[in-house]
């Protein structure tokens, strides 16, 4: 049974030409902090926010990678910083051989789901406010993000839930993603990844010519900070 994390590590592993790399190791060649909307930290060095890819470059020049070396970075962001932000560093770091982006938010992380604060207010406002700027098919949401989007909704007080951003009624635990049928009318868009679960499963891809007749519910999500088009299969 392959899971769906390691399902998408094969993908991320996947060559230019076609071949997948073995025995390969995850190496993270620096942790990035993103304190706010200003100050950014590489490896504890003060690094100007559009300047992130050159850093980034230099720490990349002193490692000798190899076929058998992964490279991967971490993120860690604070509260207040916004996704436009985050999306910008996240660009530069795209434009450099890095394969792997491990983005970790601090508040999202430390939220006991039950005391709902002003820096934990101001991560739900900027995570709304992101999605509403966006059209309906730039929409993709991390699991983390929902999960913690749903926790504050459901405990924010009354005063709270006024003076904040309203819960959109598009996001999927609030509106589940409708059903769609058949698999084979599914237009492939070649710049996002597609992931094919069945009962839980990961399908290889030539398993997935075996379920054209069936419906799907089409999830958009972020997994490992790439665009991702999970696709449920439903059970004839």
């Amino acid at each position: 049974m392959k899971l769906l994390s390691y399902f998408l590590l094969s993908l991320l592993l996947w060559t230019q030409n076609g071949k997948s790399q073995e025995n390969t190791t995850i190496e993270t060649i620096a942790i990035i902090e993103i304190l706010n909307n200003d100050l950014i930290t590489v490896e504890k060095d003060t690094v100007a926010l559009n300047s992130v890819h050159k850093k980034v470059s230099q720490l990349l020049n002193s490692y000798e990678l190899t076929d058998e070396i992964f490279p991967s970075i971490t993120l860690v962001v604070n509260p207040s910083v916004s996704e436009n932000t985050i999306e910008n560093i996240k660009y530069q770091i795209r434009s450099t051989p890095i394969q792997l982006i491990n983005l970790q938010r601090k508040i999202i992380n430390n939220y006991d789901g039950i005391e709902v604060t002003q820096n934990v207010l101001d991560q739900y406002n900027a995570l709304i406010s992101y999605w509403n700027s966006l059209e309906p098919e730039q929409r993709f949401y991390r699991e983390t993000d929902l999960k913690f989007i749903e926790s504050v909704a459901l405990n924010m007080s009354l005063n709270q839930r006024i003076r904040n951003q309203k819960l959109p009624g598009y996001l999927p635990f609030v509106k589940k993603e409708s059903k769609r049928s058949p698999l084979s009318m599914l237009e492939v868009q070649p710049e996002v990844n597609y992931i094919y679960v069945f009962k839980r499963d990961t399908l290889q891809q030539e398993q997935i010519k075996n379920f054209s007749d069936h419906s799907f519910l089409l999830k958009r999500r972020i997994v490992d900070e790439e665009k991702t088009f999970i696709i449920e299969l439903i059970g004839n």
